[in-house]
């Protein structure tokens, strides 16, 4: 197992310098220093700006009793595709972007399925308009 991560942690390097030089071969270095630019800025503001609503969000999932292990991989995918877009690379950039993809909201989620669902806040009524009688309010 340490030799895997040792692997890991070396082979990851090596393809990513290699994935640039490729990349940069085939489109140009401006626009690959302009995507590594972006991209560390955009992980950097997603690190910024995402942890007020992030704690809120949990927050009120733990105060109504809905906290579920989905929310807390949601977070948890969030804020890796952050860090890899903070570190420079292409390969890193795109497994990030994988991350960003709203997959598994609809795929056994009821509640986006049906709106009216027994999670929802949503009272079902019927109403009926009553106008005043003039006569009466007058005399």
């Amino acid at each position: 197992m340490p030799y895997l991560l040792l692997l890991l942690f070396v082979a990851y390097p090596i393809a990513e310098i290699i994935t640039i030089v490729l990349l940069a071969k085939a489109i140009g270095t401006f626009w690959v220093v302009l995507w590594l630019i972006v991209a560390f800025f955009s992980g950097g503001l997603m690190l910024r700006h995402h942890k007020l609503a992030v704690g809120a969000a949990l927050f009120n999932d733990v105060r109504s009793g809905r906290l579920r292990l989905s929310s807390l991989f949601a977070v948890a995918r969030y804020y890796i595709a952050a860090v890899l877009l903070l570190l420079p690379g292409i390969l890193g950039d795109v497994v990030a972007l994988v991350l960003l993809l709203p997959w598994g909201y609809l795929v056994g989620n009821k509640a986006a399925v049906t709106p009216a669902s027994a999670d929802s806040d949503v009272i079902d009524g019927e109403y009926r308009q009553v106008k005043p009688d003039v006569d009466r309010l007058k005399g």
